[in-house]
């Protein structure tokens, strides 16, 4: 009967082989085209003080026509498409720059002034302001001596 040993690192070395092996050709090959599941979401901060919240989304070679924002009850949401030009017949070697529709949904667990919000957008940044209405701001009571 054949004893074989117990070998912990048997499984990563066989898993770090595959990678290898793929990674091999990965410049000839030809386009890769984004598999339908996978879908571009763009990654957003935000921020918070007395007067406002504020979103920054990254939309690079996104076109502002092509972004919508929303606001329903207290859900804001930025829907859009990142386009490709089409025209554009090479072969690609690799291709890593995801495209598509995308759309993101926050909850605000603070009220907002509906009537002044303003977005703008600049080198392939989304800025969206939403005040606080003036009720909500944090304030400072003082107490009276009697």
């Amino acid at each position: 009967m054949k004893v074989n040993r117990f070998d912990p690192f048997r499984d990563l070395t066989l898993l770090q082989d595959r990678i290898n092996r793929l990674f091999d050709d990965s410049v000839v090959r030809q386009e890769r085209r984004t598999p339908p599941n996978e879908t571009w979401i763009p990654m957003v901060d935000i921020t918070e003080d007395e007067n406002e919240i504020v979103l920054w989304v990254e939309l690079p070679g996104v076109n502002q026509k092509e972004v919508d924002i929303t606001l329903n009850g207290d859900q804001l949401t930025i829907k859009g498409e990142k386009k490709f030009d089409q025209a554009n017949q090479r072969k690609y070697l690799r291709r890593e720059r995801l495209e598509g529709p995308f759309s993101r949904t926050f909850q605000l667990n603070l009220p907002v002034d509906t009537e002044k919000i303003s977005a703008a957008y600049r080198n392939g940044v989304l800025e969206i302001h939403l005040p606080k209405p003036v009720e909500s701001k944090p304030r400072k009571v003082s107490i009276q001596a009697e």
